[in-house]
């Protein structure tokens, strides 16, 4: 098979993906950036703003961008490292871990309704054969 289809499937799948995830924080009043960003926090703890921007894969001036909206939402706080100045370390705050206990359940689980149409052999596949070609790249 010399076509394009596989790619297309991928874009197709990326985008509803996508759209779902938006749809399931624009009602907790994030946007799929900002949701990203908290994730990371919640799953890895306290990390530099740069390491952020690696793990979420959006450019510096929008990282930028992101770390100040959820510092006026009080969802995270940034603190200057004592050793250099030039880097900060973003935290998740009280109010920004009670929502990620309370909204990461309902998103994995929102997530998980379109992920159940495979089995979890087809899921394991899907996830090697993605990996396979994202190293190729």
């Amino acid at each position: 098979m010399n076509d394009l289809k596989t790619i297309t499937i991928l874009f197709r799948t990326q985008n509803k993906l996508e759209n779902l995830i938006r749809d399931d924080m624009r009602c907790h009043g994030l946007n799929t950036s900002e949701f990203g960003a908290l994730e990371v926090l919640y799953h890895k703890g306290p990390l530099p703003v740069q390491a952020i921007k690696e793990k979420v894969l959006i450019a510096s001036s929008s990282m930028s961008y992101v770390i100040e909206r959820l510092l006026d939402k009080d969802l995270i706080t940034k603190v200057m490292d004592p050793k250099d100045n030039r880097i900060h370390h973003v935290h998740l705050s009280t109010k920004g871990k009670a929502l990620m206990d309370e909204i990461y359940p309902k998103h994995v689980e929102t997530l998980r309704l379109t992920l159940d149409k495979l089995t979890p052999e087809e899921e394991g596949q899907l996830q090697s054969l993605l990996k396979k070609i994202g190293k190729a790249s």
